[in-house]
């Protein structure tokens, strides 16, 4: 009986230990890009669904409207990845990100925007757009 309990005690020792070296705490990123560049990352596979391609339009749109300038300023830089990719499979390997995601980068430092975008992008474009651009503004400043 001893020897069962030893045996249960070392596999809940070992399951904990296994469950933490899991877990990433480390939320920094070596950026794709130069310092102080806000990178917008919209990660997707090589099939999408409505409203993957909308997050994709959504923000593209939003970028190309409201952030011009600092496009051709090289203050913002919107990249979509595909991991599906080689390239873009190692990239959402850093982002630790497995599906289409929304990301916002800025010298390390990320903004998820994945559930907002998802939330919506496609049945509620404006809002989509005014969250993302209310993160983008305070990744500006």
């Amino acid at each position: 009986m001893k020897r069962l309990s030893f045996i249960m005690g070392m596999l809940i020792i070992a399951s904990f230990a296994i469950t933490a070296c899991g877990q990433a705490t480390d939320k920094s990123v070596k950026p794709l890009s130069g310092k102080g560049i806000v990178q917008v990352l919209y990660f997707h596979g090589s099939q999408r669904c409505a409203t993957c391609r909308a997050v994709e339009a959504k923000t593209i749109e939003l970028i190309d409207d409201e952030y011009a300038q600092a496009q051709k300023d090289g203050k913002i830089v919107f990249k979509s990845i595909d991991f599906s990719e080689p390239d873009g499979e190692a990239i959402a390997d850093r982002y630790k990100v497995a599906w289409s995601s929304l990301i916002l980068d800025k010298d390390g430092t990320t903004v998820d925007l994945t559930d907002m975008g998802f939330r919506y992008a496609r049945t509620e474009p404006e809002t989509f757009k005014a969250n993302l651009k209310q993160e983008l503004d305070k990744m500006l400043r």
